[in-house]
């Protein structure tokens, strides 16, 4: 495998993107200009390559069923850091996990990057945007691919930077300067904490290592921290730190209570929404959590409240989309609450179908609001749902495409986001039964919204806006369906309908699902194998569940359990689409006569359980003003010490030289010499 080209040069996938963005960066104002795109697409494109063959060449190493030690390579680049007994490594751990987060990244990343040329034509900063897309994919390929908690960091603020800058792109709005800094401190607040359980790390282990040099040579954490000779502060460290590493992943993966910088970060561009939530910076946490399943596993507490806060974001952000009237806002929403159920699956055994759910995600989330960036395009900016319908014969091409990713994100029977979500749930109801039926509630809520959105936008009577509520673009663009683009969005579609069976293995010619591959990953394996789980070869069953011991006794109940998981969610799915259906297409005006029966309960949903303004009201504006207190103490207190203390060597000095300073060059002399002498007395003295 250590022959293997894709692994030879791995150090080309993340350095691609950083040249593209240098390149587009530094030359694109002055030389390249329209063209600045060309050095994304080309460096971006060639990691996607290398990424994919990454993939083809280690499922070639894979054998049929699960490995007893995982497959994986380390690649050590150079040392990086080196101080005392800290050490940290550019080194890079490959591994079947790191190679799909990678096709992941950079696959759905470069069509982002390529559906962007058509989207962004005539913006002022055109190279700018580009180089930021570069940055960004160059930050997360690092994150991904990096074998240490430090390295890792490294990738982790890179892209809370890159979010932060082109959230900001249109930085002229105060709007977007707003949702900039904002996406940037609620990030901060966990990547505090995450920073805190790096260190803690170290201090308790020695290294910041994931395997050391290699998986079974017991030197890296991931491996360290489930030996049987820990000692009582390494026992008490790992109480402590799956909570400091979980407040960073909340923050960066817009869960409950940091979630609220996400929504505002539509702000920015439409592809940049489309990256930001399908490919890049919101999959970190989850990726994080899975990568360091040991250090969560022996912590039930830990696993319990990842689960727990995971599901009430799902379905407190599901309340929250059924009465946003912004297209982007009910689709920012719609991924805060997916990505509630990629944790609540990471939390409860199931690592497998987590990672699972965020590849289907990708595709068909990015496929929505690339589509909804059309609908942008078309309505000169405008997002107001209450100012669309009918858009199906304006835009017939966007509206299949929208109706596939509706119908995907909606969880339609054996569509991708159907397959992914459903082992999700029926995983999660198996543990913990509460939990599952807080899932299939919200699974409802998602059809129901998903379809309120396609609805009101695409069908009914045709109703454009005669003037746009603001414009995204500055040039005023008024496209409709360029080909590029619809070619594009049709790749996603795709995906979209196609990827769940990525994980389906036993359908004619395919040999090695998803989930298997994945379980060959040494951190999924010995989080497997530290909570006593299998996951099964041919088993769909098992590798949904990762039940403990799975025996043949207990494999009929199981099938049973996850079949009716699996028709009762397609029914649920349905159910939503169709009461979607009453209240927004055929009987509109008893939709908002619901609406409008329940004022209070409306009020409260569509101002967002006022969470917002509790932030800004307890903790922002209580800090702006104490800022001001400890700004007027400094002008005025500090300042004024510092003026009465200068103020005394200034009078000293003064009078020194009213007395002293009288011209006369031979007494200046004569004091010199004086001076002089004493000094060799007391010397010699």
């Amino acid at each position: 495998m250590h022959d293997l080209f894709a692994v030879k040069y791995s150090w080309l996938i993340p350095l691609l993107p950083l040249i593209g963005a240098v390149i587009s960066g530094f030359l694109g104002a002055r030389w390249l200009k329209e063209r600045s795109h060309w050095p994304i697409w080309i460096t971006v494109g060639g990691s996607a390559v290398l990424s994919l063959m990454l993939l083809v060449g280690m499922m070639g190493q894979v054998p049929h069923g699960r490995g007893l030690e995982g497959v994986s390579v380390t690649r050590h680049i150079y040392t990086w850091i080196e101080a005392g007994s800290f050490s940290a490594e550019v080194g890079f751990f490959l591994d079947p996990l790191t190679a799909v987060m990678l096709c992941v990244v950079t696959g759905v990343g470069f069509l982002i990057t390529m559906f962007s040329k058509g989207y962004m034509v005539g913006e002022e900063g055109y190279f700018r945007f580009f180089a930021y897309l570069g940055l960004f994919i160059f930050a997360m390929t690092v994150l991904v691919m990096a074998d240490n908690f430090v390295l890792l960091y490294l990738g982790w603020e890179g892209v809370g930077l890159c979010s932060y800058l082109l959230i900001g792109y249109y930085y002229e709005r105060p709007s977007a300067r707003e949702a900039a800094k904002k996406a940037f401190l609620v990030n901060r607040i966990g990547d505090f904490g995450f920073s805190l359980g790096i260190m803690l790390i170290f201090v308790a282990f020695g290294t910041v290592s994931y395997f050391g040099r290699g998986p079974n040579t017991n030197t890296g954490v991931l491996e360290m921290a489930i030996t049987t000779n820990v000692t009582p502060f390494q026992v008490s460290a790992l109480g402590w730190i799956p909570f400091l590493l979980m407040l960073g992943a909340f923050g960066k993966s817009a869960q409950f209570p940091l979630y609220v910088w996400l929504p505002d970060a539509m702000e920015g561009p439409t592809p940049v929404s489309a990256l930001i939530h399908a490919a890049t910076m919101v999959t970190a946490g989850v990726y994080m959590i899975v990568r360091c399943g040991t250090l969560f596993i022996p912590n039930g507490l830990a696993l319990l409240t990842i689960a727990a806060v995971g599901t009430f974001t799902a379905i407190f952000a599901a309340v929250i989309a059924l009465r946003q009237f912004d297209l982007k806002k009910v689709l920012a929403y719609s991924t805060i609450s997916q990505l509630g159920f990629m944790f609540a699956g990471a939390g409860l055994f199931a690592p497998v179908p987590a990672i699972f759910h965020l590849v289907t995600h990708a595709f068909f989330k990015a496929l929505l609001f690339l589509s909804s960036g059309v609908v942008m395009h078309a309505m000169m900016g405008e997002l107001d749902m209450r100012k669309m319908s009918g858009l199906k014969r304006v835009l017939p091409w966007t509206n299949r495409f929208m109706l596939i990713g509706c119908l995907a994100l909606a969880g339609l029977p054996f569509l991708s986001g159907f397959l992914s979500k459903d082992e999700i749930i029926a995983n999660v109801y198996f543990h913990s039964k509460l939990l599952g039926m807080v899932l299939l509630v919200t699974a409802f809520l998602t059809a129901y919204y998903s379809f309120r959105l396609y609805f009101r936008v695409f069908q009914g009577p045709l109703m454009v806006p005669a003037a746009p509520a603001h414009e995204e673009h500055g040039g005023g663009h008024h496209h409709h369906e360029p080909a590029t683009m619809m070619m594009l969005l049709a790749v996603l579609a795709l995906g979209a309908v196609f990827a769940g069976y990525l994980n389906w293995p036993d359908w004619p010619g395919h040999h090695q699902s998803l989930g298997e591959f994945l379980s060959n990953s040494p951190s999924i394996l010995l989080s497997h194998e530290l909570a006593g789980l299998t996951y099964g070869h041919n088993n769909l069953i098992a590798g949904a569940f990762g039940a403990e011991e799975i025996d043949k006794e207990r494999l009929p109940s199981l099938a049973r359990l996850h079949t009716n998981m699996m028709v009762a969610s397609g029914l649920i799915a349905l159910m939503g689409i169709y009461v979607a259906y009453l209240l927004h297409l055929k009987y509109r005006e008893r939709g908002e006569e619901l609406a409008r029966r329940f004022p209070r309960i409306s009020r409260v949903v569509e101002a967002k359980f006022w969470v917002d303004e509790v932030y800004q009201g307890g903790i922002v504006e209580p800090l702006r003003r104490l800022g001001r207190v400890c700004t007027g103490t400094d002008n005025q207190v500090v300042d004024g010490i510092i003026w009465a203390v200068g103020f005394v060597p200034q009078i000293i000095g003064f009078s020194l030289k009213v007395t002293t300073q009288r011209g006369s060059l031979q007494g200046y002399a004569l004091l010199m010499l004086l001076a002089i002498a004493a000094i060799l007395v007391i010397v010699f003295l």
